[in-house]
């Protein structure tokens, strides 16, 4: 999958020049485009002691990384700041979010959850999966979806490799049963685990404007970009850009639709855009085994 995903998305690497894998690149590509994503601290241009001064709430995402790794979530409590791990002194946490941006990582406040989810997703915000692909014509075009939501756990992702739920959406917008992820076989549930939520004929909420938010977000990211996996945060006010994948996956795709790939359209963009690649491309292919940061 790596390996065709650099074949269509030939603008993956190096990983530093890559919007879809540097966040901070990403950042600045949404904003010049006017896409909508979550406030977020420069400490470049801002100084981070005044910004967190008017936050309650924030997370802090590593860049070059993906499956929700090293992702935290700082709350104000009271007069002081905890984390995971329990209280964090301020100067800590600045020293803490501070080496996270030198490194590529944002700081950014954390989005609420749309009233119509709380129930389902009561650890971190639900994202909907938009698997947007070039049409033909080279216009970006919705091909899957997949809502993920948390599943109760203490980490703030709701990735479903993390052990969180992922479920199909049918043809009126509402949730199908939710698969749980985890180390044995994914297993169905109609309920919420941990909130005992109906899950299975729920609507969700701002489909349709999730959908076109992240049509929008491929034309802004086109060049280098053939098929692209959105996660569009399902917030309070309304549906905002968490992230593009470069290299999506597509097993929680055919889990979630009961398919296998080749039967859907994304399969048949698929089809197209690889059987008229140029020769050269397949000629420069490379075997994928480890990705390092900047190559």
């Amino acid at each position: 999958r790596k390996g065709l995903h650099r074949l269509l998305n030939p603008a993956a690497f190096p990983f530093t020049a890559n919007p879809l894998k540097n966040k901070q690149l990403f950042a600045c590509v949404a904003q010049q485009a006017g896409l909508p994503i979550a406030a977020a601290c420069d400490p470049a241009r801002e100084d981070l002691a005044v910004w967190l001064a008017g936050e309650a709430d924030i997370i802090a995402k590593p860049s070059f990384q993906s499956k929700g790794q090293g992702v935290e979530r700082f709350r104000r409590e009271g007069a002081g700041w905890h984390g995971a791990d329990g209280p964090i002194a301020e100067a800590a946490l600045r020293t803490r979010l501070l080496g996270l941006w030198r490194g590529g990582g944002v700081i950014q406040r954390r989005l609420p959850t749309h009233q119509a989810l709380v129930d389902l997703s009561p650890s971190a915000l639900p994202t909907l999966r938009v698997v947007t692909c070039l049409d033909e014509t080279g216009a970006p075009e919705a091909c899957d979806l997949a809502l993920r939501l948390s599943a109760g756990g203490a980490r703030p992702v709701d990735n479903f490799n993390a052990g969180n739920l992922v479920l199909g959406i049918d043809d009126q917008g509402r949730c199908l049963p939710a698969w749980l992820g985890g180390d044995g076989p994914p297993t169905p549930y109609d309920r919420h685990p941990a909130t005992g939520a109906a899950i299975a004929g729920t609507a969700v909420p701002d489909l349709a404007e999730a959908i076109a938010l992240a049509c929008r977000a491929h034309q802004a990211f086109a060049t280098g970009f053939t098929v692209i996996g959105w996660d569009v945060g399902l917030t309070s006010n309304g549906p905002m850009l968490i992230e593009g994948n470069w290299n999506p996956g597509t097993d929680i795709l055919q889990l979630v639709n009961g398919q296998g790939l080749a039967e859907t359209r994304l399969g048949a963009l698929y089809r197209h855009h690889l059987a008229t690649l140029p020769a050269g491309r397949w000629r420069s292919a490379r075997v994928m085994e480890w990705d390092r940061r900047g190559r």
